[in-house]
């Protein structure tokens, strides 16, 4: 397997295929086949078929391009070049479907019907302003003694109804509104918000904030006590991430050498294996880092 390798990485990337290309790469940025299945959605058989360049298990052509542009974008690679290459393989270029003739007939349909509506509700609209004021200036004319009569009558009726009614009586026994109002000055506040935002703050103070700077590329998964998921994706070279999550966080690194781990502002050692550049490491209370269980660091 290690000359197989050795001698993909001497060939040119024009000659390998997209299988090829893809695979190294991956395991160039120390990713496994189960986070490429995880991230594009996919079985991991299916991973494994496109690395084989066995098109024929992913389906039509047209699936198995998506899946092949898609694993590129994911690594970074160009899409337009593994398809170039995917093309070289099968013997087969993607030919654009022409458009059926009736589909273009009742487009340009659709566009005249859409060009004759405008001009049709103008006309409409303008007939309707147009009866609107007439019938306006007919009813309501200035100066008719008849209008103003029943002008002046309305406004009558309007200020005998606005008169102020008298307060209902209260029920007998029931407490007057100002005795209320003393009531309700005398109860006793409730301590329940400021125990809920005791809460909060605890929960806040608890919390720790990661900062990772990757001077390269590298996968990353980093998840907090609660099971969120805080980051699952391959950080950029020359790109900072900064997190927050309740402790302890679980953190795994395909790439460690390139990445500086900050715990609340607090640079801390990333612990690693002897002889691997992955690593899978916890963050307690306090920003106390340790190995996982079965990982022994670097003496």
């Amino acid at each position: 397997m290690a000359e197989e390798t050795a001698g993909d990485d001497a060939r040119r990337p024009e000659s390998l295929t997209p299988g090829e290309l893809l695979r190294r790469e991956r395991e160039k940025r120390s990713i496994t086949q189960l986070h490429i299945a995880e991230e594009l959605h996919l079985d991991v058989r299916m991973v494994d078929a496109i690395e084989g360049n066995r098109f024929g298990e992913l389906g039509v052509p047209v699936y198995a391009r998506g899946h092949l542009r898609q694993y590129a974008a994911l690594l970074g690679l160009s899409p337009q070049f593994i398809i170039e290459r995917y093309e070289a393989v099968v013997g087969q270029q993607e030919v654009p479907a022409p458009i059926p003739a009736s589909v273009a007939v009742g487009t340009s349909m659709g566009m005249e019907r859409r060009s004759l509506a405008g001009p049709l509700w103008m006309g409409v609209a303008l007939i309707a302003l147009t009866l609107g004021w007439w019938i306006w200036s007919t009813v309501a004319v200035p100066g008719d003694p008849m209008q103003e009569a029943l002008n002046e009558e309305f406004a009558a009726e309007a200020e005998a109804s606005s008169t102020e009614l008298p307060a209902p009586l209260a029920p007998e026994g029931a407490p007057t509104p100002a005795v209320e109002a003393e009531r309700r000055e005398a109860a006793p506040t409730t301590s329940a918000p400021a125990q809920s935002t005791t809460g909060a703050a605890t929960s806040a103070a608890d919390a720790l904030r990661v900062r990772l700077e990757f001077s390269d590329a590298s996968w990353t998964e980093i998840y907090d006590a609660t099971g969120k998921r805080l980051m699952f994706g391959l950080g950029e070279s020359g790109r900072t991430r900064t997190v927050t999550g309740t402790p302890p966080l679980r953190v795994t690194l395909g790439n460690a050498s390139a990445v500086t781990v900050q715990v609340n502002d607090r640079p801390v050692v990333v612990p690693r294996q002897a002889g691997r550049d992955s690593t899978r490491f916890l963050i307690a209370a306090g920003g106390v880092v340790q190995m996982t269980s079965g990982e022994v660091p670097v003496e």
